[in-house]
């Protein structure tokens, strides 16, 4: 059952229900007021004290014969409890029929009794035993007043009641159904933009309504959540891009040595390289491709350990030392780029110290790598705003423009020909971004054609207590 029927459903109960409630009490209100006046009346005929018989309302100085129309019936029973007199209520000529009592009731209090054969009924009340005038013994009188008025009166209010309560009942169905659907109106909107956005169009939102409203709150929140899946689907679908791309690159990268590898074997092995100098080549060049190749699988692991965020053991490293140990370390391996360290200072971070003796030199070797022989290359460390800066930087031809912002992926190389003269496997720069991430970093370059390439590491400086 859709929403607006059921509030429209649940308005046409309550409103059933609450004017049942309310016309009933009012039917029962008014008949019991009614009542009571009629009683009170009864009272006070008792009241009076004076009775005759030959008028038992003395009190109005007529006579039963002499009224046009008598609104009370009486009837005076001896001490024995035979009927002496009575006076039928009604017109003189056309009388109700009188209550039936067989006999003295011995109740003073008000009572309802029905006419002999049933066709009125009556609100009576009795004196008691008293004395009437002029008259030995003792009698009790009984007044009667025909209840015909309450009745009349009850039955027109009931059938008020329920026409009237029948008519609000019916305006008050179609008010709600009218301002249900007004108010639902909103609900069908965001149905029709909800579907939208499941049928692909994910740039599509829902159209937001009034903040203050429970409404408009709800197009927010789902607004909020379709942006959100939105962004997972799109980061999802990068990843997967990404890994495609990795799995793609890395197959690229393996293949060649192995196919290297695959063809000096296969030149042993059909007797094509006879032991002596040539042999001793392909020898060679066998155990240079399989250093290539595990240089390229430890690379791979260690991008893998990092994308599962192991860190390391965080321990106190001091950065100065660190570069000072990895610049003599590159001037033994390549004396041909002459290497500065500027240092003003010790600065203390917690770090890996393996993983950032690797930082340091991928960025020596990528920058030895990409200069020509001869190339300055300057390596300083400084504080600035609470980071602890170490900087690259060389002096050779820069990198273009259109390179700079992906030499931080993977597999990456400037050069398309991926010749491994001008570079590696294209994972040093890669492996550097994502230690210095796991390290809570930044990362920087800053590069012109013809004025070399910076690179800048910043860490967060340990704070010692």
């Amino acid at each position: 059952m859709a929403i607006r029927t059921k509030i429209a459903a649940a308005m046409a109960v309550l409103l059933i229900v609450a004017v049942s409630i309310i016309g009933f009490v009012t039917v029962q209100t008014v008949s019991s007021h009614l009542t009571d006046q009629l009683d009170w009346k009864l009272h006070g005929l008792v009241e009076q004290g004076t009775f005759s018989l030959s008028s038992p309302d003395a009190a109005d100085g007529d006579t039963a014969g002499e009224m046009p129309y008598s609104e009370v019936a009486i009837m005076i029973f001896d001490d024995s409890g035979r009927l002496v007199e009575a006076r039928s209520a009604g017109f003189a000529d056309d009388p109700y029929s009188l209550p039936d009592i067989e006999g003295p009731p011995h109740t003073k209090d008000s009572f309802t009794v029905d006419s002999e054969g049933g066709a009125t009924t009556y609100r009576a009340v009795s004196t008691g035993e008293v004395a009437i005038k002029g008259v030995s013994g003792t009698y009790t009188i009984v007044f009667a007043i025909p209840t015909s008025s309450v009745e009349a009166t009850v039955s027109t209010l009931t059938r008020t009641v329920l026409v009237t309560g029948f008519i609000v009942g019916a305006l008050g169905i179609l008010i709600a159904w009218g301002v249900t659907r007004r108010g639902l109106r909103v609900v069908d909107h965001m149905v029709a933009d909800a579907e939208h956005v499941a049928s692909g169009n994910l740039d599509h939102r829902i159209t937001a309504a009034d903040p203050r409203t429970e409404m408009g709150r709800l197009s927010l929140a789902l607004n909020r959540m379709v942006s959100r899946l939105t962004d997972a689907i799109t980061q999802r679908d990068r990843q997967h891009e990404r890994l495609r791309q990795f799995v793609a690159d890395a197959g690229h990268e393996l293949r060649t040595p192995l196919t290297a590898i695959g063809g000096y074997v296969q030149l042993y092995e059909s007797g094509a390289t006879p032991p002596g100098e040539k042999l001793d080549r392909a020898m060679s060049r066998i155990g240079s491709e399989n250093a290539r190749l595990a240089k390229l699988v430890d690379d791979l692991m260690v991008l893998s350990r990092l994308d599962e965020e192991v860190g390391g053991d965080r321990e106190l490293v001091e950065l100065a030392q660190l570069a000072q140990d990895a610049v003599d370390d590159a001037e033994v391996a390549d004396s041909t780029h002459p290497i500065s360290l500027t240092a003003s200072r010790q600065l203390t971070v917690v770090a890996n110290e393996g993983q950032l003796r690797q930082v340091l030199v991928n960025l020596l070797t990528n920058a030895r790598v990409h200069t020509p022989s001869g190339t300055a290359i300057d390596v300083s460390v400084a504080e600035h705003d609470g980071w602890a800066v170490l900087r690259v930087a060389d002096h050779g031809p820069g990198i273009p423009a259109k390179h700079r912002q992906k030499v931080f992926d993977r597999f990456y190389r400037a050069d398309p020909s991926r010749s491994r003269a001008t570079g590696g496997s294209g994972l040093g720069l890669s492996i550097v971004s994502s230690i210095v991430a796991s390290h809570g970093g930044e990362i920087r370059l800053d590069s012109e054609p013809g004025e070399g390439t910076s690179i800048e590491v910043r860490l967060p400086i340990a704070r010692l207590e």
